[in-house]
């Protein structure tokens, strides 16, 4: 286990040395699952990236009954 909080964060948190990448988005292109060294300590990870979905609307034009 990691001595690290690196479950549900924003950013990818290295568990070894507890580096925050804050470019995270940019790291395993389409992949829900990759491996990852990290940029600081060069340590290997698994890392899983995990999907929030939310909504917008606004109003256009006239309202239908």
């Amino acid at each position: 286990m990691s001595e690290f909080d690196t479950d549900d964060t924003d950013n990818i948190i290295c568990p070894h040395c507890g580096y925050e990448d804050h470019a995270s988005w940019e790291s395993g292109g389409d992949a829900d699952e990759f491996e990852e060294n990290c940029e600081r300590c060069g340590g290997l990870m698994r890392v899983t990236r995990h999907y929030t979905v939310s909504y917008s609307s606004e109003k256009m034009g006239a309202k239908h009954d």
